[in-house]
């Protein structure tokens, strides 16, 4: 879902480093309270002063550092959209700047280590595998109109060798504005799992969200339901490539793609079967309350005020989901962040950015929207699979509401896999922090389980599929 850990950014911890007459160019790594890696560089422009460059992998953010200052041995800068700050002094006993972050009135211990920028590239070994073997099929560059939405999406068409037509699949995206390889954290889970399919024989079209990167369109003002036409355009191009059988052809979504895959199905009797990839069993509104909640709490926030929040949310969504008209419908939101700021709830400053996420369309449509009543319009065969450990959209109350939404479907296969969090990676805790850690992108386990499943489907007799 959208990785929506909104108000995290408010509290958790962002820092980064220095620059002085010791040689402070380069690249410098920190971590605050054991979650959060901190990667700073730090250079001289050709007039003589420093600039900085901060980026904190686990969150994808990367800013340039405001009002750097530096003397003999101590250093400080400001990022003001964050309202925060960093001041330190050089440690000659450690070799490291140690200092305090401060943000939004509280301060956090930090200190700065030099590395270089080879250490601080993330081991990605499945990516590296793919780049260095020999494919066993094809890839093609693609374009395929989407008439409802007059744009174009650019995409990537995998394609085995040897004799077709091949049973196939598209690949839709979760949430956000994410790449054909639902690139995330130097991760392309999309890449691998297209690489494992194509290996499988199984062809495979991923794409470019709308307005993002290669494909044409608006990301700005598109909801969900105009995410699922780009899919049903993918759908309709695949029928029209000769490499292709198109009484096989299914569909494969994560997070937001596994509710968008459902609403293509159920309109679209010819489509031979879906995988829900952690997608949601109930309403946005409800998933969304959850998810926060839950991130807020792995992030470290104690229980009474992840309480307070769980209830202002709530409160917000109710009256957002109330209002059907999305403009009228942010001024709600906008005056209760506003009077949760003035209240503490909320820490300062942050209230007007939760607003403008909670305003848009996408997230209006989306709190919304039901997937009970799509699940239970489903007839093809369809593999539900959640992660044990997903703290965005959580197993048990997913997975709950889609069996029962399922329940007359009995080609319906509902798994959660033991371990896995939001991405299907191996992890600890589950925590969106950890994503950027993990080296694995996808673990073998779901790709293995993915991949059965729809080859046991497609090579069934052919009047079973539908």
């Amino acid at each position: 879902m959208k990785s929506i850990l909104l108000g995290l950014l408010a509290s958790l911890a962002l820092a980064a480093g220095p620059a002085h007459a010791i040689d402070a160019t380069g690249h410098w790594k920190g971590r605050i309270a054991d979650s959060l890696n901190l990667h700073l560089e730090f250079a001289r422009t050709t007039d003589g002063k420093w600039e900085g460059r901060l980026a904190v992998p686990q969150q994808g953010f990367k800013t340039k550092v405001e009002q750097l200052s530096v003397e003999e041995e101590r250093l400080g800068f400001r990022l003001s959209a964050l309202n925060a700050g960093f001041t330190a002094r050089w440690s000659e006993q450690d070799q490291a700047w140690v200092g305090t972050w401060s943000q939004n009135g509280q301060a956090v211990p930090l200190r700065l280590e030099r590395t270089d920028a080879a250490a601080l590239k993330p081991k990605r070994p499945q990516l590296e595998a793919i780049a260095a073997r020999q494919p066993s099929y094809a890839s093609v560059e693609v374009g395929f109109a989407n008439p409802a939405g007059g744009h174009v999406l650019a995409g990537t068409l995998s394609v085995p060798r040897g004799k077709g037509p091949f049973p196939a699949v598209v690949l839709v995206h979760g949430s956000g504005a994410v790449d054909r390889d639902e690139t995330i954290r130097e991760h392309k889970p999309f890449l691998v799992l297209a690489d494992h399919l194509s290996r499988q024989g199984i062809a495979v079209l991923r794409y470019d969200k709308r307005g993002v990167k290669q494909s044409g369109g608006v990301y700005k003002d598109a909801t969900t339901r105009d995410f699922a036409s780009d899919a049903e355009a993918a759908v309709a191009f695949l029928r029209g490539r000769p490499e292709v059988d198109a009484t096989r052809i299914g569909m494969v979504g994560h997070s937001e793609g596994g509710m968008i895959a459902p609403m293509v199905a159920a309109r679209d009797p010819g489509l031979a079967f879906v995988v829900m990839l952690a997608g949601p069993g109930v309403r946005g509104e409800l998933l969304m309350v959850e998810q926060i909640a839950l991130g807020t709490k792995a992030a470290g926030m104690p229980e009474e005020a992840v309480a307070r929040e769980r209830e202002l949310n709530r409160a917000v969504f109710a009256a957002i989901v109330a209002e059907p008209r999305p403009e009228l419908a942010g001024d709600k939101a906008h005056r209760m962040m506003e009077e949760a700021e003035r209240k503490g709830i909320l820490p300062a400053g942050t209230a007007a950015a939760r607003a403008r996420e909670f305003s848009s369309p996408w997230f209006h449509a989306f709190l919304r929207h039901e997937p009970g009543p799509v699940l239970q319009s489903v007839r093809q065969p369809i593999l539900v699979l959640n992660g044990e450990r997903d703290l965005q959209v959580p197993a048990a109350m997913n997975l709950t509401a889609i069996r029962g939404a399922l329940k007359s479907n009995s080609r319906a296969v509902v798994k959660e896999l033991p371990a896995l969090n939001h991405l299907f990676q191996t992890a600890r805790t589950g925590a969106g922090t950890e994503y950027a850690d993990i080296e694995e992108s996808v673990a073998p386990l779901a790709l293995d389980t993915v991949s059965d499943w729809i080859l046991a489907t497609v090579t069934a007799p052919c009047n079973s599929l539908r």
